[in-house]
């Protein structure tokens, strides 16, 4: 890994959790802002039932505002 950066197969299948620790669900995919290079979205499993935006293949997409990664969880202040 680089030092201050994180590779998207690092967070893809890891399982994501609120700032509050409600486990939200499998991270399938990420949304990225092409113009500011911030991630805005996970999207998520599609059993997963925390947000009512869901994409066409019927995964849940939720907004992010930051990510943390500890060991086993990759931590999401909404």
């Amino acid at each position: 890994m680089i030092e201050g950066r994180v590779f998207i197969s690092e967070i893809a299948g890891k399982m994501a959790v609120s700032d509050d620790g409600q486990l939200l669900g499998p991270i399938e995919d990420i949304v990225i802002d092409t113009a500011t290079g911030i991630i805005k979205y996970l999207v998520l499993g599609p059993s997963t039932k925390i947000s009512e935006m869901v994409d066409d293949m019927g995964r849940t997409v939720i907004t992010v505002r930051e990510l943390r990664l500890d060991q086993d969880y990759v931590i999401v202040g909404r």
